[in-house]
């Protein structure tokens, strides 16, 4: 659902006036500098393995010859020519990554939630810079709100970390659906689409699917631990939906319980679309839990 520039955001103006410009280049650098030094313990090697290219993309058009396959017979330009051409493919080897950022209210609320954003970003980023691959990074609401153009290298990653700190969002909701079937029409090439969300939406899972069938998806599901899930049994709170501004009531005991089962449910319904997922979470070093995530998951995209 789209929202009005009058429900923007306004728990992120504070943060962010009270940080210098100064500062947050600073903050960006050692964000960079960090996710570099961290990338070359391992990760990266683990991440190249993962995440390898595949499949086949087109070449040319060149003239058929007797044995070729059939089925790769361009008809169209067959006709027009008045004698057979065929498809010429080659195996896609490089696949562009492309780190999509949940910007909505209800993430950019939360300062430990939005961390684990930029350090998971910021350690893809690097991973993908040291093998020089292309990488860019985008930012989506209920809409796309803002993107990086593909670039690679060291001098990438640090407009990739400068972006982390320094974008800021102008819409509240979320739209996972809307980001998905756009990345679906505008991404031609097979592609790494990895993408960092709360996943505090509905209705995704239908288009979510569609764009596991050209790409490799990743979908990093950002985890804090919910206030209401900290209290002592038996308490009731009224809290407010930072995205819809509407308040709910909830039992402290029955909050944390359908929270650990709408988790587990989430998890099932993304692996069935055929993305693959990951949990980040505030109680273990991003790194750790990203080394643990390719150590356990074996099997290649």
């Amino acid at each position: 659902m789209n929202s009005s520039p009058a429900n923007s955001i306004p728990e992120q103006a504070p943060i962010l006036a009270a940080i210098s410009s100064s500062r947050l280049e600073r903050l960006a650098a050692l964000l960079s500098l960090r996710a570099r030094k961290l990338a070359a313990t391992g990760l990266s090697g683990l991440f190249a393995s993962h995440f390898a290219g595949h499949g086949l993309e087109f070449s040319e058009l060149v003239e058929y010859q007797d044995g070729d396959d059939a089925a790769r017979i361009d008809w169209p330009a067959s006709l027009r020519a008045s004698r057979l051409y065929r498809r010429s493919y080659h195996e896609e080897r490089e696949l562009p990554l492309i780190l999509a950022c949940d910007c909505s209210a209800s993430l950019y609320s939360q300062p430990v939630l939005l961390e684990l954003l930029r350090q998971g970003a910021a350690l893809f980023a690097a991973c993908a810079a040291q093998s020089q691959d292309s990488f860019r990074l985008l930012f989506f609401s209920d809409r796309l709100e803002h993107a990086l153009p593909f670039g690679r290298g060291q001098r990438h990653l640090r407009r990739i970390g400068s972006q982390l700190y320094r974008f800021v969002p102008r819409w509240p909701g979320t739209d996972l659906a809307a980001l998905c079937q756009l990345l679906h029409s505008v991404c031609k090439r097979p592609s790494r689409l990895f993408i960092f969300t709360d996943l505090r939406c509905t209705s995704y899972h239908a288009a979510l699917g569609r764009l596991t069938r050209k790409h490799q998806v990743l979908v990093c599901h950002l985890q804090a631990t919910p206030i209401k899930t900290k209290l002592p049994p038996n308490i009731w709170l009224a809290l407010a939906d930072p995205e819809s501004r509407q308040e709910h009531l909830y039992k402290a005991e029955q909050s944390n319980q359908a929270s650990q089962a709408q988790d587990l449910d989430r998890r099932h319904e993304i692996l069935a679309t055929g993305a693959d997922y990951l949990c980040l979470n505030e109680h273990k070093p991003v790194l750790q839990q990203l080394l643990s995530y390719f150590r356990q998951t074996t099997t290649p995209f």
